[in-house]
């Protein structure tokens, strides 16, 4: 009991202090193209704002949690995760906002099918977040499928903060920035379910998570086709 105690403690540093590396990154990721412009921030919109505030929001919510579950501080998780019933749907609405801005900036700019490409990188991801949070809700006094949706929820966030990085490393490499990033973030939740296959733990959840991650490149290697183009168009018709 001793030893299961003490890896997941370890389980929630470790998750911890990468949450604050993947924080400073974000802030060395999105400098060139957002921060540096502070404090008049010229052709940016209150979309932006209300969309970067919530998103580290919830790198917060992510970097706190496991930290007051370490420290064994259950009340103050249990009223941080109340919040996040307000947090995560706003979060969905700024990705959804975000999105729509992105799509009303291209149509009608470029081809037709630059415009589908580009949200190929978009159109997923606000569905893989409240795929994983709710599914972290439904299973909250399950900790062990709790705790490891919540954790997926990061695997959305850190593909933007991980290709803009390459990209300001490598120069300009189109979208291999974005396949390394998904490709990345879906190798680490493979090691995580080989590590819960070797303990011969419930291996749902990471497969869950996997799948969808799946689902999100394969849409981006599809993002020139006429079948992807239709959707975008539809998408872009019925809510844009």
């Amino acid at each position: 009991m001793t030893s299961e105690r003490t890896a997941e403690d370890l389980y929630a540093k470790g998750f911890c202090a990468g949450m604050v590396i993947l924080f400073v990154l974000m802030h060395v990721a999105f400098h060139p193209t957002y921060i540096q412009y502070f404090p008049e921030f010229l052709d940016f919109t209150w979309t932006h704002h209300i969309h970067g505030a919530l998103m580290a929001a919830w790198m917060m919510v992510l970097i706190v949690q496991p930290y007051l579950i370490y420290n064994k501080k259950y009340k103050a998780h249990r009223l941080i995760g109340k919040l996040s019933y307000v947090i995560a749907p706003l979060v969905l609405i700024s990705m959804f906002m975000i999105t729509r801005v992105s799509y009303l900036k291209t149509v009608g700019n470029m081809p037709f099918e630059e415009v589908a490409a580009i949200q190929a990188l978009n159109f997923v991801t606000p569905l893989n977040f409240i795929l994983f949070y709710s599914l972290a809700i439904i299973n909250k006094r399950d900790v062990y499928s709790h705790k490891r949706y919540m954790i997926a929820t990061a695997f959305t966030i850190s593909p933007a903060i991980l290709s803009r990085l390459l990209y300001y490393i490598f120069g300009d490499i189109e979208h291999y920035a974005f396949f390394i990033a998904e490709y990345l973030g879906l190798g680490v939740i493979i090691l995580l379910l080989a590590n819960d296959l070797i303990k011969k733990a419930n291996p749902v959840p990471y497969i869950v998570v996997a799948v969808a991650l799946c689902i999100n490149i394969s849409t981006i290697h599809s993002r020139k086709t006429e079948e992807w183009q239709s959707v975008v168009r539809f998408v872009g018709d019925a809510f844009f």
